[in-house]
């Protein structure tokens, strides 16, 4: 089965559609679904990845995205962002011995943030702004 990969402007003009139908979408897969549903032509069969659709989704602006977390393996250390792939800033706090303590990472771009018990991206649940 042939299929082809749609431009980032066709799949933003998708996602626009598919929250004027709907305002919350439930995953990134029902997401997906309706996207593609949306890019079907009559000669062509577009697909897209979950993950390039949420990364555009997430930069765009059009969508806020609540992200639900499990706890993962606390001694991983996180350099980039695993929702949206950004950096993640450290929130850090001065010691009453003059050092500095790193209390948490945050996302700029999307939201995520995590402590020190890891949090992994388990449910994204997308909401129109």
């Amino acid at each position: 089965m042939v299929y082809h990969i749609p431009s980032d402007d066709a799949i933003l003009g998708a996602v626009k559609k598919v929250f004027q139908k709907y305002h919350t979408v439930i995953s990134q897969y029902k997401l997906k679904k309706f996207v593609e549903k949306e890019l079907q032509t009559k000669k062509k069969q577009f697909q897209v990845s979950e993950p390039r659709l949420r990364t555009l989704v997430l930069n765009s602006g059009l969508v806020h995205v609540e992200i639900h977390t499990r706890e993962g393996d606390p001694d991983k250390i996180l350099h980039r962002c695993p929702v949206c792939g950004g950096p993640l800033q450290r929130v850090k706090n001065q010691t009453i011995y003059g050092g500095e303590v790193t209390l948490e990472f945050r996302c700029d771009v999307c939201g995520y943030w995590t402590g020190k018990k890891k949090k992994i991206p388990t449910l994204y649940v997308f909401h129109l702004k």
